[in-house]
């Protein structure tokens, strides 16, 4: 199976800080982490952007799941960096 490479989930990402009005050009860096056994990856993200409740609040809504007041950084799943790339085409 191929999974979305870093530089994919950031664009991704952009995308839906670009939905919320930011207007960084960086406003995430992403890496991937490889996990071994043939286990999907891990994509390690950083919020850069100065207004970072607004993007996790967005985040939480699009993967449906919640993230701590006053966290930037944290790790996305492969499926859900593949809901990032999918919400990214519906928009």
């Amino acid at each position: 199976m191929r999974y979305p490479t870093a530089s994919e989930v950031e664009l991704g990402l952009k995308g839906v800080a670009a939905e919320l009005g930011e207007q960084s050009s960086a406003p995430f860096r992403v890496g991937m982490l490889p996990v071994n056994g043939g286990k999907p990856p891990l994509y390690t993200v950083v919020i850069l952007a100065a207004e970072r409740e607004p993007l996790r609040q967005k985040l939480g809504q699009v993967l449906n799941r919640s993230f701590s007041l006053g966290v930037s950084s944290f790790a996305l799943k492969a499926n859900e960096a593949q809901v990032i790339l999918e919400y990214g085409k519906r928009t």
